[in-house]
């Protein structure tokens, strides 16, 4: 198993490194330059040029990709143009707030998905299948700006029972969970359902039935466990997402989150934190699917990680 990890750690550092250099290159063929972006008309081109040289944005390219590269796997990210602030360090005050949203997200996606899968596929073709259906395809569908804006409407203007923004108490976050945990769950609710038809028509679940099982053991102990595989990966992938992807539901409930910072870059392009943010992300992934890998030998023991 140990061995299976760091082979696969490893054969994750060519697309980390890929990312590296292509988030490297877009930064710097993209019009604009964030010394003119940060003081606009203010500074003359002499100021303009010391800065730059200060910043070392007048160095060949392939100079300043190497330094950040050194850096970045001595841990240092570098420092924010427009804050002077190591990256590093705003990454790691913003992530709290990003995992707290992700985890609760998806505590949500698990206790709605999971279960409306079961019940459509042990009731296919029925009103509840159907209704069930048509509900994850609406959560899917909808805009997540357009969700959160409606239930930041009904929640907190008409009835007054949630907090609508901010993040200062546990009671904040459960509106943001909602929002962006329904539209996984509709994702995942879909995936359960098709793999329990798969599992609960073959033929040791007959014999479980066969050998008087209950119906309720024969479901949870023989059929979800087998099914589970193709729902974890689901999960897995939607998990990295989530760190990385609540971008809009974090801006509309006003979340101090990693959100918050990449916008800030972006807007401003600070080529430290874009590429600290973006390679962020590229870790998430790598890493969420070694652990939906190790995840299925847990599920199967038939599978063996070699």
């Amino acid at each position: 198993m140990l061995a299976y990890i760091l082979r696969r750690l490893w054969q994750g550092v060519p697309v980390l490194l890929g990312v590296s250099i292509i988030t490297f290159i877009l930064m710097h063929v993209v019009p604009g330059d964030p010394v003119t972006a940060a003081f606009e008309k203010r500074a003359d081109p002499a100021t303009i040029a010391r800065i730059r040289h200060e910043l070392g944005l007048d160095r060949p390219l392939p100079v300043q990709y190497a330094d950040f590269l050194i850096k970045a796997l001595q841990g240092d990210l570098g420092q924010s143009f427009q804050t002077r602030q190591p990256v590093a360090e705003m990454i790691r005050s913003a992530m709290p707030a990003t995992v707290k949203l992700t985890l609760s997200a998806v505590l949500v996606t698990v206790a709605i998905g999971v279960p409306i899968g079961i019940i459509s596929a042990l009731y296919r073709g029925s009103a509840i299948d159907y209704m069930a259906t048509v509900t994850a395809l609406s959560f899917i569908s909808a805009p997540v700006f357009w969700v959160a804006m409606v239930a930041q409407l009904l929640f907190g203007h008409r009835w007054g029972v949630l907090p609508i923004s901010g993040f200062d108490t546990p009671l904040h976050l459960v509106l943001p969970a909602l929002v962006l945990g329904t539209r996984y769950a509709a994702s995942v609710a879909r995936y359960t359902r098709s793999s329990m038809l798969d599992v609960i028509d073959q033929d040791f679940i007959r014999t479980a039935r066969a050998k008087g099982l209950s119906g309720r053991v024969v479901i949870l102990r023989h059929a979800l466990k087998n099914a589970l595989i193709p729902v974890v990966t689901v999960i897995g992938l939607e998990i990295g997402g989530l760190l990385t992807g609540s971008i809009l539901t974090e801006s509309v409930f006003g979340i101090p989150g990693l959100v918050l910072v990449t916008i800030r870059g972006l807007n401003s392009l600070d080529f430290p934190v874009i590429q600290a943010t973006v390679l962020l992300t590229a870790v998430i992934f790598v890493v969420m699917n070694i652990i939906v890998d190790i995840s299925y030998s847990l599920l199967d023991p038939r599978i063996r990680m070699t």
